[in-house]
């Protein structure tokens, strides 16, 4: 049984214009590396949405002192890959992915901007929502296949039949149970239905209409309210709510925003090439999750999905030539298609899907992509590419492939990360030293920061690059801010 869900990924930013190429703004640089910015904002994320070795993962000052330096260090080392004219990253399949990553952030700094920050939420509706956002239901489910059989369900539940018994009856077994929370990304006329404050237990919801074109029908079990004892508990929920009610009304006029912009475009699908193209890749995108995990493992980038296209075809049946769909007067042959996959890999609604699905998931997956297509060209028009949110991120991500480049090349073969130590440890000591002049650090921000020591992976789903941030660098513990001056 799939629950359909819908996440649009909000992201704290702050202003843009739409000039030339920006510099980051002074008051958001923690530190400077030879013209390299090291943003508040990367040193928070870059600690906090990654996960953290041992040797800093605490609050304290020195696991702080600690990863500064370590990201000063990937700077470094990011700087002396300059000098190396290296074939991985001047390749055109890493050149592609640090392009489909900026134009991923010009479509989130784009949504923020013109839908997220233009949302006014009033206190009295928060207040509402207030009192049900602690609250999980639990519902008795049933997906049946058409009206006919939902109503002879409805009239057994009127006639005073529970759900569990009716599933029991017809198909032997335990009825399927959910619990939703009021945060939970549920299909919006779902949310709407359950978290009332006269529902009642027992009380039969739907039926609600599926993207299989399926309905559900539910049963409202019980639910429990969580309690907040504190001050700080109870402003951590106003905020919380907040947000979501801000991200639920943004995303309404966000996707009446795309429906008009859209209008008027039809993707065709050539069916023979686009069938063809679907029997091969089917393979690679239903993987079970063992062997993707090795197969991300194997890969030269730690942590990204740079997928490798070319094996999908590794029998030689596609013709790259072959048109797989048009869409605005332009025929897409294999080759376009999948050299524009490399900047923006495919996106399935369905997290999982049986293989019979595949081919219809496919068509919506490239639907999506060209309608990302659409929004980034909006982007480029308001010069969103110049924006310093996105070239601090753009930057972000180079250098942290740079940094992993450098160790690769350090090494001929595999090594554990205290060789990786034993040899940065000295090397980074020595490039702190010869950079020392070129490097500034604004002290004042930098006491006032403080990290947690929560162990978290953020990723953001429904995303081309769901990974929120490159993997931590591993290349110094070293603990001492003894090189550099402050920045002013």
């Amino acid at each position: 049984m799939i629950w359909a869900r819908s996440c649009l990924i909000i992201s704290v930013l702050f202003f843009y214009s739409c000039y030339s190429p920006q510099h980051v703004p002074d008051e958001q640089v923690l530190a400077q590396i030879d013209g390299k910015a090291i943003t508040i904002q990367d040193f928070i994320r870059r600690a906090e949405y990654s996960i953290r070795p041992v040797y800093c993962r605490n609050s304290n000052y020195i696991h702080k002192k600690i990863v500064l330096n370590s990201l000063i260090a990937e700077k470094l080392l990011s700087l002396e890959m300059q000098g190396r004219d290296d074939k991985q990253l001047n390749s055109s399949s890493f050149l592609s992915f640090i392009k489909g990553r900026k134009e991923q952030a010009m479509r989130q700094i784009f949504y923020h901007e013109n839908f997220f920050s233009k949302v006014t939420v009033t206190e009295d509706i928060i207040q509402k929502n207030y009192e049900l956002a602690g609250r999980t239901i639990k519902v008795n489910y049933l997906n049946l296949p058409d009206m006919e059989i939902v109503e002879k369900v409805a009239n057994l539940k009127r006639e005073g039949f529970h759900l569990d018994s009716i599933y029991l009856h017809l198909w032997e077994g335990d009825v399927p149970v959910r619990d939703i929370g009021w945060f939970d990304r549920e299909p919006e006329e779902i949310h709407d239905r359950l978290f009332q404050n006269n529902i009642k237990k027992g009380q039969l919801l739907g039926p609600f209409k599926t993207e299989k074109n399926t309905y559900l029908l539910m049963e409202v079990a019980g639910w429990t309210d969580q309690l907040i004892l504190t001050e700080m508990e109870k402003e951590l929920r106003w905020s919380d709510t907040k947000e979501r009610l801000t991200e639920k009304k943004a995303k309404k006029r966000y996707l009446n925003y795309v429906r008009e912009l859209m209008s008027g475009f039809e993707m065709n699908l050539n069916s023979k090439a686009f069938n063809n193209y679907a029997s091969i890749v089917v393979d690679y995108y239903l993987k079970d999750n063992n062997d993707k995990e090795q197969a991300i493992n194997q890969m030269i980038w730690e942590n990204e999905q740079i997928v490798p296209l070319n094996d999908f075809d590794q029998s030689k049946k596609l013709d790259p030539s072959s048109i797989l769909f048009s869409y605005r007067d332009k025929d897409w042959d294999v080759a376009s298609f999948n050299k524009l996959l490399q900047s923006h890999p495919l996106v399935f609604r369905k997290r999982k899907m049986k293989r019979s699905e595949f081919r219809s998931q496919l068509k919506f997956a490239i639907a999506d992509l060209l309608r990302d297509v659409e929004i980034t060209n909006r982007c480029y028009d308001l010069g969103l590419d110049n924006d310093w949110r996105v070239i601090a991120n753009e930057n972000q991500w180079y250098d942290a492939y740079a940094s992993k480049r450098h160790i690769q090349l350090s090494f001929s073969e595999p090594v554990e990360t205290q060789q990786i130590l034993d040899y940065y440890n000295p090397l980074i000591d020595s490039l702190q030293q010869v950079y020392s002049k070129e490097i500034h650090i604004n002290t004042r921000v930098f006491e006032e920061l403080d990290l947690t020591a929560t162990d978290m992976m953020v990723t953001h789903r429904g995303l081309p690059y769901p990974i929120v941030v490159p993997s931590f660098p591993i290349v110094t513990t070293d603990d001492r801010l003894d090189y550099g001056s402050k920045l002013k």
